[in-house]
């Protein structure tokens, strides 16, 4: 078996000529990463907020909690859409 030296690791990832790798394709990679990791985030804190609560309470707190919900994804939604737009 041969070891692969570092000529033949270098080509394992060639850039596009033309489509060069900048920072606002970074920035833009990470916006996408982040606002999928908000919207997340807040679908599983309200959920879990909810199966938390009694049985009795749990009518009366599902519109807050959907409200927040929503605001997160909300949010992660347009942090997604600003980093698609700059990738």
């Amino acid at each position: 078996m041969r070891v692969p030296n570092a000529v033949d690791l270098a080509a394992v990832w060639t850039p596009n000529p033309d489509h060069p790798y900048t920072w606002a394709k970074f920035f833009g990679l990470l916006a996408v990463v982040l606002g999928s990791v908000i919207a997340l985030v807040g679908v599983y804190a309200a959920r879990s907020t909810w199966r938390g609560l009694d049985p009795a309470r749990r009518r009366k707190q599902l519109r807050p909690l959907a409200v927040t919900a929503g605001v997160f994804v909300a949010f992660g939604a347009v942090l997604v859409a600003f980093g698609v737009w700059l990738f």
